[in-house]
C-alpha cells in the first residue's frame, strides 16, 4: 500500500506534533507500507530520512511564511495526485487528502484557547485581533472549513478524544462515521532500574540537589503557551504540605528571562533552574519526581506520554487530550485551568506524594503498550485499509 505523509515542517528538535510524524512514518514502514513523507525544503527534514522512509522536499523558494505555506500546499497536492497514492494523510491540510489528522488540533480551537492565555479582556481581544492579521493561519484555517465542510470529506484521525469533539464541535455536519480516534503515540524506551538510579544521582548532584529533595519537572518549547508562569506561581505558594522545599527544572529552548525574573521576585529563583534545550529527556524523567504541565493548550502532549510511560506522576490540565490516559490516583492529576494557581498548587503537592509515585511505576509497564507508536501505527494501518476497501467498493 502506498502512503503519503504531507506535513510542511518535520524536524525531530523542534519536538511535538513534527516529531511525531517522523516516528509515525517509520512505525508505518516497518509495518511494510510504503511511505512517501513530503515536507517543505524550505525547513530542512532533519534525522527523517531514515527507517526506509522515502523523503521528497518541495521547492517553495523564499518569502514570507504565508507565501511558503501557500506554495508548499499547492505542490503537494499536485505531487500527491500524480504519484496516485493509495492513502494520501495529510497532518498539514492538503485537499488531495483522504485521511486528515490535524495533530495540532483544529486551527479554530488553536486561536481560541491561544487567545483564552491572555489575562484581561483587553488583553483577549488584543491578541484576537492580532490573530487575524495572521495570514498563514488564517489561510490554514480556511482550507481546512473548505476541507472538511465538502459534501464528500477526507476521514479524520483525531489523536485525542478532545480533538475529536473540537471536530464536532466547530463541524457539527461532518459525518461520524468518517472520523475515528486513533489515540497519539509515542516511541519510549525507558532506563533499566540500575542505569535510571545512576541518573537519578548523577543529575541531582549536578543540579545540587539532596536525595529526596522534590523536583518537579517542566518540558516545553512554548513557555508562555504550556503554563509555565503559573507553574513558578504554583511552586511559590510550596512547601505547605511539601518537605523540604520542591526544585523546579525547566527544560526547553524558550527564552527564559521574563520566567527568570518572576522567579526572583516570587522568591523562588534558587528553586528554579532553566536547563534549556536536551536531546534526552530519559536523565530527566529519572532525576524528577514529578512532571508538571499545566498548559493552555495541548492536541495530546508527547511529554505526558513519555513521562507515563517511564512511571512519572502527571499534573495536566483538561485542555490537554493526553489527560484522557491520566488516572487519578495512579496517573497523577488533572485540573480545570492553569489560571487557577491555587489548585494548580494543590494538585502538585497530590502529585509528589510517594504513594502515587509508587502506583505510577506499577503501571508504567502496561502503559508503554497502550501509547506506543507502534500501536498507533497499527492502528492507522487498520484504518487506511478499511479507506481503501471503501473507495474500492464505492468505484465498483
Amino acid at each position: 500500500m502506498k502512503i503519503a505523509l504531507v506535513c510542511e515542517q518535520v524536524d525531530r528538535r523542534r519536538g511535538g506534533a513534527e516529531t511525531s510524524t517522523a516516528e509515525m512514518a517509520q512505525a508505518l514502514a516497518a509495518l511494510g507500507l510504503d511511505v512517501t513523507q513530503v515536507v517543505s525544503g524550505a525547513v530542512r527534514a532533519v534525522n527523517i530520512n531514515e527507517g526506509g522512509v522515502r523523503v521528497v522536499e518541495c521547492d517553495v523558494g523564499r518569502g514570507t511564511k504565508f507565501k511558503q505555506t501557500k506554495s508548499f500546499i499547492e505542490q503537494a497536492d499536485r505531487f500527491c495526485r500524480a504519484e496516485r497514492f493509495d492513502v494520501i494523510h495529510a497532518v498539514t491540510p492538503c485537499f488531495a487528502c483522504n485521511v486528515y489528522q490535524p495533530r495540532g488540533g483544529t486551527y479554530q480551537e488553536t486561536i481560541t484557547r491561544t487567545v483564552a492565555r491572555a489575562g484581561g479582556l483587553w488583553a483577549r481581544t488584543a491578541k484576537s485581533i492580532g490573530r487575524r492579521f495572521n495570514r498563514r493561519q488564517r489561510f490554514l484555517l480556511s482550507i481546512e472549513r473548505a476541507m472538511l465542510c465538502d459534501p464528500s470529506p477526507p476521514r479524520v484521525a483525531a489523536v485525542s478524544e478532545y480533538v475529536r469533539k473540537q471536530i464536532t464541535a466547530a463541524f457539527p455536519r461532518f459525518p461520524q462515521d468518517r472520523l475515528r480516534v486513533v489515540f497519539n503515540g509515542v516511541d519510549i524506551r525507558p532506563q533499566s532500574d540500575t542505569r535510571r538510579a545512576k541518573s537519578r544521582a548523577t543529575l541531582r548532584r549536578e543540579l545540587g540537589l539532596e536525595p529526596h529533595q522534590p523536583l518537579i519537572l517542566f518540558v516545553a518549547h512554548n513557555f508562555k503557551l504550556k503554563g509555565l508562569r503559573e507553574l513558578i506561581r504554583a511552586t511559590a505558594l510550596l512547601p505547605h504540605g511539601v518537605e523540604p522545599a520542591p526544585t523546579l527544572v525547566v527544560v526547553g529552548r524558550d527564552k527564559p528571562e521574563s520566567f527568570m525574573r518572576l522567579a526572583r521576585r516570587l522568591g523562588v529563583e534558587q528553586r528554579t533552574h532553566f536547563a534549556g534545550a536536551v536531546n534526552d529527556l530519559k536523565e530527566y524523567y529519572a532525576a524528577a519526581d514529578l512532571l508538571a504541565h499545566p498548559t493552555w493548550y495541548d492536541p495530546c502532549s508527547r511529554v505526558v506520554l513519555e513521562a507515563l510511560g517511564c512511571g512519572l506522576p502527571v499534573v495536566t490540565t483538561r485542555f490537554n487530550g493526553a489527560a484522557e490516559v491520566v488516572e487519578d490516583g495512579r496517573g497523577g492529576v488533572v485540573i480545570d485551568s492553569p489560571r487557577d494557581v491555587v489548585d494548580l498548587a494543590a494538585a502538585l503537592r497530590r502529585g509528589l506524594d510517594e504513594k502515587l509515585r509508587d502506583a505510577c511505576r506499577a503501571a508504567a509497564g502496561k502503559l508503554r503498550e497502550q501509547l506506543s507508536m507502534k500501536r498507533h501505527a497499527r492502528e492507522l494501518a487498520a484504518f487506511y485499509q478499511a479507506i481503501v476497501a471503501d473507495e474500492r467498493e464505492f468505484r465498483r
